[in-house]
């Protein structure tokens, strides 16, 4: 009788074992998505308590998601993208070279959804007082010292493409307005809703540089996947894409996302 219990017991292990990995391999692997280390209020924050963070937690929540969050500089970010290190990354734009390795929520005519953005983001045109540069909302004139804008920012695609002399010589708004007010360019542009802020809030820069009152380009942000990621489960891309859309729309993250459009244009002015 000892030997058979001692036999079932056995039997009894090995079957919850199998169970407890068969449970293990049914569950998808946590996704991984790589963001900038920089701050971009109030959209990233590298404590992951910007509102796109919070944004996919609220999705993780609402699906039993597992993601995992990773800052890094926003060129690493792209490049380990591509190399499959990271299954997807946040917030990006579209463009056409982006698309040779990663996919965006699309409509049936193939452009990128903007329902299913996390956010859409300005960028915003950075003019030297003293300077030659200027832009009247359709022609931005440069002189011959370039453009200065972000690294890896897709508005310098945009840009060399329109025949311009790029310099993507900063990784940040703030450094980007130092070195206009250093009289190192004559015009930058600059992506974010923060760039305009810290023009107001830094009185050594706003004393020589000017943002322009018309925008460069605006452009939707989006939850941006590997291609490999979204072939292997397309279903499960879609159906978080449409989680973002859906959460956005929710009375809760509009007061949270008014909130903190508020709370950034309340900076105070300093040196």
């Amino acid at each position: 009788m000892f030997e058979i219990a001692m036999s079932l017991a056995r039997i009894a292990s090995v079957l919850l074992l199998f169970c407890t990995q068969a449970v293990l391999a049914a569950e998808p692997a946590p996704l991984r998505w790589c963001y900038e280390d920089i701050a971009a209020k109030p959209w990233t924050l590298p404590n992951e308590n910007g509102l796109n963070a919070l944004l996919l937690k609220r999705v993780e929540k609402m699906l039993g998601e597992r993601f995992v969050y990773v800052a890094r500089p926003w060129k690493r970010c792209l490049e380990e993208m591509r190399r499959g290190d990271f299954d997807g990354i946040f917030a990006a734009a579209d463009s056409e070279e982006r698309r040779t390795f990663g996919v965006f929520p699309t409509l049936p005519n193939g452009e990128a959804d903007p329902t299913r953005a996390l956010h859409e983001d300005v960028f915003q045109v950075f003019l030297r007082k003293d300077g030659a540069a200027s832009w009247d909302g359709k022609l931005l004139q440069v002189p011959s010292n370039g453009v200065l804008v972000q690294r890896g920012y897709v508005i310098g695609g945009v840009l060399r493409e329109r025949g311009f002399d790029v310099r993507e010589v900063t990784n940040s708004a703030a450094d980007g307005l130092r070195q206009l007010a250093a009289g190192m360019f004559d015009v930058a542009v600059l992506q974010g809703l923060e760039s305009d802020v810290l023009l107001r809030s830094h009185t050594t820069w706003s004393a020589k540089v000017t943002k322009a009152p018309m925008p460069y380009a605006t452009r939707p942000m989006y939850l941006f996947v590997g291609t490999a990621v979204y072939e292997r489960d397309p279903k499960r891309i879609e159906t978080i894409w449409a989680s973002i859309a859906a959460i956005r729309k929710t009375p809760a993250y509009r007061t949270q996302e008014t909130k903190a459009l508020r709370q950034l244009t309340q900076l105070k002015a300093h040196d």
